[in-house]
């Protein structure tokens, strides 16, 4: 079929109805190609030929302009879609859904069809028992009139009929307006005034600039506004639902989402969705300035987005230690001698210590002063399954409903169970699906373990970097990375040493030691760094022998500070070793008692 046969069966103003632009389709009215903030398109007959022109920029030209514009195809893709529409060759497009626009009775007063292949038109009853495809001097209403002007909680907006019917079908009052993203009318706000809103928009930019604009218009009119976006990777509600094989799972979930919301602030707009590449030039990045609160703990040691790790050996307190960050972060008090630049909370994915280990933990705690800042959750039936569907909507829910500013997993190998790059880079992915991302989204720690040093091996500072287990990607990966090691061989030593041996985005600070004390750590000021920093086969081994000689075997008693420098000046060991050979719950604690101040030995 030519081009000029199709002018004759399809003409533009009847190809904009069966598109959805039926109401554009007029001497003045707004581009269907741009958001209009007053009349700058039209449509007119040259010659008996119909041609359409935006007095904006948009362009011009006639209905196969008119489908490269609206649809983004070339000219033979425009030609396929006009015989689609005018259904030539057996093309006709089906109709799948019909959605009723009716008024506050109940009265019919337009319909929007779907079709397939994807498209939209609007009609409108003819008084006769046929349709005429056009709006013209039909009243524009909300879609779903009748329930929204009826209810008495949250109305949900969202970007199309189908996505309106989705969430009426778990329950909500939903709405929408015809014509889809930039369509919205000032006239539609009267019948949501006084009523909670909820907007939805479609995960793209056309459909966040689309909230925007309804949350301005309903700002003051409605009880509440609030904007909730859907997860990354979802483009819209009836997508998202898809997802879910339990609805009421799922109505849980939305509800959930929408009551986490901050109300809408007017000038605020809607976050947009993050460029897939973007370039900054030199000034744009010397200008920057983190957002408020970006930045938790010491020099951007912990920072809001950024991964950072607590590594150590096996019961050397790394558990205790995110506790601990825990309990900094709601008393705004010092971590490990880090600053906490603003009060957070903490939520500890754990699957270290049941209910009566963790009982213990906390017993020593302030635990009302923590009441509102902590979550901490016992082993999970399933562990740390990341890679389970139903252990990610479990987590996904709780943090929504908690919004912690930092969330721990603890320990590292109980989600990565293979030591192999790979496994540690698809266990970090699949923990980044359910964890929020950006520079606002929570921090994330990981308490991991660090591999048995070698024999002559006494690793520090940036060195520690390579006892991670996996250190390849659990070293390259975080922001930061702490360690924490025992200060001796000592079992009894209850003395640590804190390094920061990565900070990429500041400066590592100092180590630090530490005694772990009343289920936290408290500061040691005298530690012996040079009996530290020895290596392990240059360290004086002290043996019972030893101790005896000290003490006569038996026949003198002496103070701990003289028998401490008797036992380094006999066997060449540091200050820590000699006070930790002369506890009285250490290795010789058998054959020591205190008395009046004096130490005594019985052989």
């Amino acid at each position: 079929m030519t081009a000029t046969e199709l002018k004759t069966r399809l003409p533009l103003p009847e190809l904009m109805a069966r598109c959805g632009d039926g109401e554009r389709a007029k001497k003045s009215a707004k581009c269907p190609f741009h958001d209009d903030g007053r009349n700058s398109f039209s449509i007119f007959q040259r010659d008996g030929v119909w041609f359409w022109k935006c007095h904006a920029g948009c362009g011009e030209g006639d209905e196969v302009h008119y489908l490269q514009r609206k649809f983004s195809v070339d000219t033979a893709g425009a030609f396929a879609k006009w015989k689609e529409l005018a259904g030539v060759n057996g093309s006709k497009s089906r109709v799948v859904a019909r959605y009723d626009y009716t008024n506050e009775t109940g009265g019919l007063l337009f319909q929007v069809e779907r079709t397939d292949p994807k498209g939209f038109r609007q009609r409108r009853p003819d008084g006769k028992g046929g349709w005429i495809y056009n709006l013209d001097g039909v009243r524009r209403v909300l879609y779903r009139l009748t329930e929204v002007l009826k209810a008495t909680g949250e109305v949900w907006i969202v970007e199309g009929e189908k996505d309106a019917d989705t969430l009426a079908g778990l329950g909500f009052t939903a709405t929408t307006n015809s014509g889809g993203a930039g369509k919205w009318r000032d006239e539609y706000s009267n019948a949501l005034r006084g009523k909670p809103v909820v907007i939805v928009p479609d995960n793209d930019t056309p459909g966040l600039k689309h909230a925007d604009t309804i949350a301005r218009a309903l700002h003051g009119v409605a009880a509440s506004v609030r904007i909730m976006r859907l997860p990354e990777g979802v483009k819209d509600v009836s997508e998202y639902a898809a997802t879910f094989s339990d609805t009421g799972e799922l109505a849980e979930r939305l509800g959930i989402m929408a009551e986490n919301v901050a109300e809408y602030k007017p000038g605020a707009g809607v976050k947009p969705v993050a460029p897939v590449l973007e370039f900054l030039r030199p000034s744009e990045m010397r200008d920057y300035r983190p957002p408020e609160g970006m930045v938790l703990a010491g020099d951007c040691h912990v920072v809001r987005g950024s991964v950072f790790v607590i590594g150590g050996a096996p019961g050397v307190g790394k558990s205790r230690a995110a506790v601990a960050l825990a309990v900094a972060g709601a008393k705004g008090a010092d971590w490990f001698g880090l600053p906490v630049r603003a009060r957070f909370k903490t939520m500890i994915v754990q699957n270290e210590n049941g209910r009566f280990r963790l009982s213990k933990e906390f017993a020593d705690l302030d635990c009302a002063a923590l009441e509102d800042f902590v979550r901490v959750c016992p082993p999970p039936p399933l562990g740390l399954a990341f890679d389970r569907a139903e252990f990610q909507a479990a987590l996904t829910a709780a943090i929504a409903d908690f919004r912690p500013d930092v969330i721990v997993i603890d320990p590292w190998n109980a989600v990565a169970r293979d030591e192999k790059a790979r496994d540690y880079l698809e266990t970090f992915n699949a923990i980044r699906a359910v964890v929020p991302t950006g520079d606002t989204a929570p921090a994330l720690g990981i308490v991991a373990h660090t591999r048995k040093p070698k024999n002559d091996e006494r690793a520090t500072g940036r060195g520690l970097l390579s006892l991670l287990a996996g250190s390849y990607v659990l070293g390259s990966v975080p922001r930061t990375v702490f360690v924490l090691q025992s200060a001796s061989d000592e079992p009894t030593d209850a003395h640590v040493v804190w390094t920061c041996c990565k900070n990429n985005d500041g400066e590592l600070g100092e180590r630090t030691a530490w005694e772990r004390r009343n289920g936290l750590f408290a500061p040691v000021a005298d530690f012996d760094w040079t009996e530290f920093d020895r290596p392990a086969n240059d360290r004086p081994t002290i043996t019972e022998a030893d101790v005896a000689e000290v003490f006569q075997h038996g026949k003198r008693s002496v103070r701990k500070a003289e028998a401490v420098e008797e036992l380094k000046e006999h066997t060449g060991a540091g200050k820590s070793a000699c006070y930790n050979a002369l506890k009285l719950d250490g290795r010789f604690g058998k054959h020591l008692a205190e008395s009046e101040g004096l130490l005594t030995w019985t052989p």
